[in-house]
């Protein structure tokens, strides 16, 4: 199997924790061949988990890192002509159990998979230069490079890992000295990449989601926010977006979190408007996830968004792979982090704004479009359909780019935030 015939790109990356091994998922735009192996520490230098293939676009952003893993840092350059290499340092030793490529299939990308547990040294030290993978060196070139490459590795710079587990890949990419000296081979590169937003406008189609009065509907007014908020972002420069619908159509809950899987969304934010048997109660309150709702009302919203599902005929729980694996796959924690540090700057950044709020405004359900396991996620009642003065404000262009305005501030925050993390 070859996959040179076009460029590859890296499309994301991503790990998983379990009982027995860590799992390294590495996105690919198709097939490839591949060689990967261990790396002892020395001089200064951790255990490294090294991967070579042929050359490819690194297309990966922001990296979700499990609790408790050997992780360090991932970073990507070029080896020699030809081949580049992907090296992710480990905080102790390690050995590779096994590898394999999985074709595309149900939606998702061709993937490569590694596992990798950590063992003792003298373990390490029996299984060092074990190399899986079919990618080929000539003759014993492959210890050449090993012995020339790795004293300084490929570093593209200053990366570094954020207390809340985010991998930030360097953004300053250099060649080291050491191999300028030695044959000056070609620069290795991280490409610059600006974030990608998902705004997701909630309900649509022959879901209308709440109703106001003045025959108002949440789905239109959920997808009039998304279009201002795309609008603005835009217009900063700063931010590519992406909206799961433009048009009043209906999409399932697990399609909204796959388009921002799809996409390689680095953040997650859908667009509601409440409704309850309250009419004097008004403002916004921003949702996290949680396998437990953070009270009665939140429970009961929970259930009542996530039904919508059972319109089309279909249950989400027993369709979406990805909401089921999720319980296993402790990564899920440093989202749900990421989540709650970003949903607490759009409560301050809210109420910065004027507008208005509820009394606790932050609050945690299990809401479908939340179970992203890598990708950062909110989501946002923006105020109350069955609050009839809040439900026309809701639907004036004027509260709408008020809305979106606070949100960009906290969106900005939130990236500064990542970005000074991994200076």
């Amino acid at each position: 199997m070859s996959g040179t015939a076009q460029a590859l790109d890296i499309k994301n990356v991503r790990f998983g924790q379990h009982p027995d091994k860590t799992r390294l998922v590495i996105e690919l735009s198709g097939q490839s061949d591949y060689r990967t192996f261990m790396i002892p520490a020395d001089s200064g230098k951790p255990y490294r988990l090294v991967i070579d293939m042929p050359d490819f676009n690194w297309q990966a952003g922001a990296i979700p890192r499990p609790a408790k893993t050997s992780v360090l840092d991932v970073r990507s350059g070029t080896l020699k002509p030809g081949i580049k290499r992907i090296v992710v340092d480990l905080s102790q030793p390690a050995q590779v159990i096994s590898s394999f490529l999985l074709p595309k299939a149900s939606g998702k990308p061709d993937r490569l998979v590694i596992d990798f547990k950590n063992v003792s040294s003298a373990q390490f030290n029996q299984n060092e230069r074990k190399i899986f993978g079919n990618l080929k060196e000539d003759g014993a070139d492959l210890n050449l490079l090993i012995a020339k490459q790795t004293a300084e590795d490929i570093n593209t710079g200053q990366s570094g890992i954020a207390d809340n587990g985010i991998i930030i890949p360097a953004k300053k990419p250099r060649l080291p000295e050491a191999i300028q000296a030695a044959d000056t081979p070609s620069k290795p590169t991280t490409p610059l990449r600006k974030p990608l937003i998902v705004i997701d406008a909630g309900h649509g189609g022959a879901d209308p989601g709440a109703l106001g009065t003045d025959r108002l509907k949440e789905k239109n007014i959920t997808l009039a926010a998304a279009k201002e908020l795309k609008r603005q972002l835009e217009a900063t420069g700063r931010y590519r977006v992406s909206l799961t619908r433009d048009t009043d159509i209906y999409l399932k809950l697990y399609r909204r979190v796959s388009i921002a899987r799809e996409k390689g969304a680095d953040l997650f934010i859908s667009l509601h408007a409440d409704s309850i048997d309250k009419p004097n109660v008004s403002g916004a309150s921003i949702y996290t996830l949680s396998n437990k709702a953070s009270d009665a009302q939140t429970a009961k919203l929970a259930a009542r968004e996530n039904q919508v599902d059972l319109i089309a005929g279909v249950d989400l729980s027993h369709e979406d792979k990805d909401v089921a694996n999720i319980l296993i796959d402790l990564a899920m924690r440093d989202t749900m982090n990421q989540s709650k540090f970003f949903a607490n700057t759009v409560v301050a950044k809210l109420n910065a704004h004027g507008i208005r709020i509820l009394e606790k405004p932050h609050r945690y359900a299990g809401f479908a479009v939340l179970k992203a396991p890598d990708i950062p996620s909110v989501l946002i009642e923006m105020g109350f359909m069955s609050n009839s003065k809040e439900a026309r404000m809701l639907s004036t262009s004027e509260y709408q780019r008020k809305m979106a305005a606070a949100l960009i501030k906290s969106i900005d925050a939130y990236f500064e935030k990542v970005r000074k993390n991994g200076a």
